[in-house]
């Protein structure tokens, strides 16, 4: 006899949780306000180009270290960065049907 199964969820450490891809996105964001190439980070902090683009596009894990770094690479204020981190992570997302424009995505909306 099985055992009835629960939604699995991705380990706390995970960077497959939607959680590491805004982080991603966040750092990849600041790179490009701080006008700065993959390069350019990757060689400030000793790194190959490579591992900030993996960074970026959530292909590799990133430590509370690495991302310091980062953030201080770039030039950006760490508790600033912090908050608007938290900010982006509790904002929530809207399904992308809510988006659609067809009556169908209306009368869902209006539920």
């Amino acid at each position: 006899m099985r055992k009835a199964t629960s939604k699995i969820r991705p380990k706390p450490t995970s960077m497959h949780r939607p959680e590491h891809g805004i982080l991603a996105a966040l750092l990849r964001e600041l790179r490009l306000a701080a006008g700065m190439t993959q390069g350019q980070a990757a060689e400030k902090l000793g790194l190959t180009q490579t591992s900030v683009s993996d960074f970026e596009t959530s292909d590799r894990g990133l430590t509370l270290l690495v991302v310091r770094d980062l953030v201080h690479a770039y030039g950006a204020d760490w508790l600033g960065f912090v908050a608007e981190l938290e900010r982006r992570l509790t904002a929530g997302t809207l399904p992308a049907s809510a988006l659609l424009k067809t009556s169908k995505a209306s009368s869902r909306a209006k539920r």
